[in-house]
């Protein structure tokens, strides 16, 4: 493969997991000597989530990246609404209860389909057939979420054909996505949202996903399609943040969890195994840091089961969260929806080398035990849970180190993701 052209909607000053993907992987990419082209959204139309500017310096210096405008109805309800009642990542802030936040939910459902970034998409899609034309480009990759960027693949591969081999990537579920009934959909745009995801799981040449189940269920919404036009490519890491970093002993027995966590996310039952561990070894010192987003409803249950052990920190760029993660004794994941979920820190998680304590089985539990990286737990393991934080708090105050399995977890590295994502695009 010499040339690609990656149309994606995140793209630095963005922060959070969504553009971690093809960052990485079109750092890599452009290492490998191929010719890498990006089209996303100009920085000053974007409606992002988060910004984080310490990602810019990820942007290898051989990518050129082609900017363009949009018109981004969310700055616009952000206004009549307010914008802590827009939608923040996850969900995680959605509550129905809430006349804004229904407002929010009906604009967003009826009139914006599949999602409010589509007023990106005329001016993408034109930005594509140029940098195409100029550059000669044959490999056109489109990655989702928002899912309205499939919709530029989609138009492209009618206009252009097979003069173009596109490849559309799922980073998560369409209508599948555990939020999605938050959503509220009518059966019209219920229908509607179907039939353009059909579209384009039938109409790519090829898919990228992120996990087994993810495969199974794009699958599953047709017959139309084999088995072998989706391929998997796992989320992962990127050596190069974990080069510099220390892992320093803690005075503390520390657990961290970083990222956006959500009533939605169940996660009630981890605190209460810790809330327990507290009680029965009072002479040893534990932390549990959440760095990230958190709904107001379980941070206050998170302080009624583990008190002042529980530190609340913002969230911070993506650097930093590599510092939180490598210096931490224990790292919390908790699964949301369904079993073939993956949240993309679990490989920055692997990498880090510390001990993982997963709620919620699946595709993410299967890493984490073929990495020899922790243990995953249901959410009805209470009493699984508290042992296995036992065992590894005494660990901790006996100096014993947890080992892992770093030959599997580089498997999960960007370089060596950029070598399968090569490899499939040349068999097209």
């Amino acid at each position: 493969m010499d040339k690609v052209l990656i149309i994606t909607y995140y793209w630095p000053p963005s922060g959070g997991a969504g553009v971690q993907r093809w960052l990485k992987l079109s750092k890599y990419l452009a290492l490998k000597n191929t010719d890498v082209h990006v089209i996303s959204v100009n920085p000053k139309n974007a409606s992002y989530i988060q910004h984080d500017q310490s990602l810019c310096k990820d942007v290898h210096k051989n990518i050129k990246v082609h900017l363009t405008q949009s018109f981004e109805p969310i700055n616009y309800y952000a206004k009549l609404v307010g914008k802590s009642n827009v939608p923040i990542s996850g969900f995680s802030n959605v509550d129905n209860d809430n006349w804004k936040l229904k407002l929010v939910n009906f604009i967003r459902s009826h009139i914006f389909i599949p999602d409010p970034r589509r007023g990106w998409n005329k001016f993408a899609y034109k930005k594509a057939l140029e940098v195409i034309k100029e550059y000669k480009i044959k490999n056109v990759i489109t990655t989702s979420p928002p899912h309205s960027t499939q919709l530029i693949g989609l138009r492209l591969k009618k206009v252009l054909g097979s003069s173009i081999r596109w490849i559309s990537d799922f980073r998560d579920p369409w209508t599948d996505i555990y939020y999605y009934e938050l959503l509220q959909h009518s059966f019209l745009s219920h229908t509607i949202n179907k039939r353009y995801e059909r579209k384009v799981i039938e109409q790519s040449d090829a898919i990228f996903t992120v996990g087994e189940r993810f495969k199974s269920s794009l699958l599953s919404k047709t017959d139309a399609i084999s088995d072998d036009k989706i391929s998997i490519i796992t989320n992962g890491f990127d050596p190069e943040d974990f080069l510099t970093k220390k892992r320093n002993k803690n005075s503390a027995f520390t657990i961290s969890y970083i990222g956006t966590i959500s009533d939605y996310y169940k996660p009630e039952v981890f605190f209460s195994a810790l809330g327990k561990l507290i009680e029965k070894y009072p002479d040893i010192s534990i932390q549990f840091r959440l760095i990230g987003i958190v709904t107001d409803r379980l941070k206050s249950f998170i302080q009624d089961q583990i008190g002042k052990v529980a530190m609340f920190i913002p969230t911070v760029a993506h650097d930093k969260a590599v510092d939180y993660m490598v210096s931490s004794d224990m790292l919390l994941l908790i699964t949301q929806g369904e079993e073939g979920t993956i949240p993309g820190k679990t490989f920055e998680y692997l990498a880090s080398e510390r001990r993982i304590l997963c709620i919620g089985k699946g595709d993410a539990a299967l890493a984490i035990s073929r990495c020899n990286a922790g243990q995953s737990f249901e959410r009805d393991e209470e009493k699984a849970i508290f042992s296995y934080l036992e065992v590894a708090l005494l660990d901790f105050r006996d100096k014993k180190t947890y080992k892992v399995n770093t030959q599997e977890i580089i498997k999960y590295s960007r370089e060596y993701q950029a070598k399968q994502i090569i490899e499939a695009c040349n068999k097209l």
